[in-house]
């Protein structure tokens, strides 16, 4: 594996969630998420797999737990973010895709950061760890309208480390 990519939405105030699910309806996330996840692996904390409920199609699912006994069929189980990512093999880009705690144990493996950044500041209880934003170098950004699918502006922002 040479890369590692990250995958989040967040808001203005770095709020990525409450009550277990996402804080807005951005259809156009989804699209991307699934674009960019497709063929490859994906390695989520098991509290993030419980509040998806299901394996994602076209992807393999990589479950991080302290759960010595947590099984699932269908899903490679790690119980760490290093064995997670091991997991992935020869997936030239696996992607991160939470929970909070995963991405904080994930980031100093990370290469590139798929941020859809949220237009809003937006009440949660669940927000991106903290990253070294002066470690990262803005790519690409492309902007939005909140539309009758995307009910905030937001943009999509890839960073790669410097």
């Amino acid at each position: 594996m040479n890369k590692l990519a990250m995958i989040v939405a967040a808001a203005e105030n770095d709020v990525i969630g409450i009550n277990g699910d996402l804080p807005w309806q951005l259809s156009a996330d989804l699209r991307r998420f699934k674009r960019l996840t497709m063929g490859h692996h994906i390695i989520m904390g098991r509290k993030t797999f419980d509040s998806i409920g299901r394996l994602l199609p076209g992807r393999t699912t990589v479950i991080v737990t302290r759960q010595s006994d947590f099984e699932c069929d269908g899903a490679l189980i790690a119980n760490s973010i290093e064995e997670a990512i091991a997991l992935c093999g020869e997936d030239d880009l696996p992607f991160v895709t939470g929970g909070a705690e995963i991405y904080r144990l994930a980031i100093p493996f990370i290469s590139e950061i798929h941020l859809t950044r949220v237009h809003t500041e937006i009440d949660g209880d669940t927000d991106l760890p903290e990253i070294a934003w002066d470690d990262w170098t803005l790519v690409e950004e492309i902007g939005f309208q909140k539309d009758e699918k995307n009910n905030f502006d937001f943009s999509f922002q890839t960073f790669t480390r410097s």
